[in-house]
């Protein structure tokens, strides 16, 4: 596999610094999206083992928390599920690459039917949707400035409006992070929400991965095509990144760091 990253900044500035410094063992600060903080928490690890630099996740901030901590130099590298835009782009800030995970409607439901992707939004209009069993269908929402919520919309026809049809009904509740929308889905007894195949995986979480349109959302369908739905993780540093940064970088690169990364369910970018 190829991964889509733009390796050159970081490191011709890595190479320019002296090399005492590019070598010596240090704290490389990445944080971001929820969705890839159990990955992060992984692959951190595993290149920690491999240089030395102690990889330290930061959880919470969300995409654009994220991308104005690194642009503060609170964080080394941001992890965003959305690209640059292009005020960031201009405050000195690079989109090295992405990774793609698959997007994933998930529940608490230990065996739950699978659905059509033309039919999710009804299910989400509808107030006595239920399972196959009859268990009610309790759906859980993200707040609307959420990239997920977006994704949701672009992802599956009239979503948009069977979104906001479901924040009149008061019994519908909204999850501020993805860690709090897994919790919450968790705990509830026929859950039904947006999430990603790797924060199941990284996270063990309690949750089933419904089928869409007869196809499981397994790596191997994600990688063929045959699963189709994807969540993108953008990875961005400062133009005068930190040569740790560049590093770890290079390893998500190496055979050991797409090893890992596929463990975790996640894949190189399309791009």
């Amino acid at each position: 596999m190829r991964l889509s990253f733009a390796f050159a900044i970081p490191i011709l500035l890595a190479a320019a610094l002296p090399q005492d410094r590019v070598m010596a063992a240090d704290t490389l600060r990445v944080g971001g999206t929820g969705t890839a903080s159990g990955m992060l928490q992984q692959v951190g690890a595993a290149f920690g083992a491999a240089s030395g630099i102690k990889v330290v996740v930061i959880s919470s901030l969300g995409s654009s928390g994220a991308i104005r901590a690194l642009a503060e130099r609170r964080l080394d590298i941001a992890v965003s599920a959305r690209p640059l835009r292009a005020a960031e782009a201009a405050a000195s800030l690079i989109q090295v690459g992405s990774l793609r995970t698959s997007y994933v409607i998930a529940t608490s439901h230990r065996n739950p039917n699978g659905f059509k992707s033309t039919d999710l939004a009804d299910i989400y209009k509808s107030p006595s949707a239920a399972w196959a069993d009859g268990t009610p269908i309790r759906i859980i929402l993200r707040p609307r400035s959420d990239t997920d919520t977006e994704l949701l919309g672009d992802l599956f026809p009239g979503m948009r409006d069977a979104i906001e049809s479901a924040r009149l009904r008061q019994e519908v509740p909204t999850a501020a992070t993805d860690q709090d929308n897994a919790d919450l889905a968790e705990r509830m007894t026929g859950s039904l929400t947006g999430t990603t195949a790797t924060q199941i995986k990284t996270e063990g979480r309690h949750l089933q991965a419904v089928p869409i349109d007869g196809v499981e959302p397994t790596v191997a369908n994600f990688e063929s095509g045959a699963y189709r739905f994807a969540k993108k993780l953008y990875f961005i540093v400062r133009a005068d990144g930190d040569p740790d940064a560049a590093r770890f970088m290079t390893f998500l690169r190496s055979s050991e760091g797409l090893k890992l990364l596929r463990g975790a369910e996640v894949l190189p970018g399309a791009e």
